[in-house]
């Protein structure tokens, strides 16, 4: 539509224009193309989005495995069947020399880090997890093992032996609560299992005594473990096992380690 002196409507402005009016500039196009709903942050699939759903669940995951962490070390206990070792091993337990002999001998700062003198048929060693023990004479670190800590058997006989390791769950967690947790998971893995008793010792300590059916031991296999507290206030878990049959040399075996025992 025009009119008289040159103007006329532009339907593509919305407006008049005259004939020596130049044309306005094309739209300029935007800086950025228009963000669709949903990216950004906080958007429903947007970098946000996915922050807010690996933060809550990296902490789940980690509060678990620290859950888990509790009572692990309790469902691991090496009386069972052997399996190879996934690494290779560290130096087995020597026998500890007599006071002020050996080489790198030195004096002991306190009687409880002093290496005890222990009669036949016990020899104390010195174990590379940092303690001494008595075991009976001619017992050998083993790593052939299906459990936690370190092991002593006889070479060449794996019908009895005894296992050290550490108690690293809190100490708000009662040693008898600990043996009461393991005890009702070890009736759900060992056939026959049967608890003999569970009762506390002196001195914060704890004890369970339990037989359960074991081809190691041709038949019945009895064991005893005992949480005992360190001088530190370190607690640790010594375990005595063998055919039910010589039940008194299973316990002889227990009070030796327990008597003897010393951590560095």
């Amino acid at each position: 539509m025009s009119t008289g002196g040159g103007a006329h409507w532009n339907p593509q402005s919305q407006r008049w224009e005259w004939a020596d009016q130049p044309p306005p500039p094309p739209p300029r196009p935007p800086a950025y193309p228009p963000r669709p709903p949903g990216d950004g942050p906080g958007g429903w699939g947007g970098p946000g989005r996915e922050r807010s759903w690996k933060v809550p669940l990296l902490v789940a995951l980690g509060a678990a495995v620290v859950g888990g962490c509790a009572v692990a070390g309790w469902f691991v206990l090496g009386d069972g069947e052997p399996k190879a070792p996934t690494a290779a091993p560290s130096a087995p337990g020597t026998p500890v020399p007599p006071s002020g002999t050996g080489p790198q001998a030195a004096p002991t700062a306190t009687a409880s880090s002093a290496s005890p003198s222990v009669p036949p048929p016990y020899t104390v060693v010195r174990d590379d997890g940092g303690f001494s023990v008595a075991v009976p004479t001619g017992w050998e670190r083993s790593h052939d093992e299906d459990g936690s800590g370190s092991f002593y058997r006889r070479p060449g006989d794996r019908s009895a032996l005894v296992q050290i390791f550490r108690v690293t769950e809190p100490d708000g967690v009662g040693a008898c609560e600990l043996l009461r947790t393991s005890s009702q998971d070890l009736g759900k893995r060992r056939p026959g299992y049967q608890e003999v008793s569970l009762d506390p010792v002196p001195g914060g300590s704890c004890e369970l005594v339990y037989e359960y059916d074991n081809q190691e031991s041709h038949g019945r296999r009895r064991a005893i473990e005992r949480i005992t507290v360190a001088p530190d206030g370190r607690r640790w878990a010594l375990l005595a096992a063998g055919p039910a049959a010589d039940g008194t040399a299973v316990r002889a075996n227990l009070t030796a380690a327990v008597e003897s025992f010393r951590p560095e």
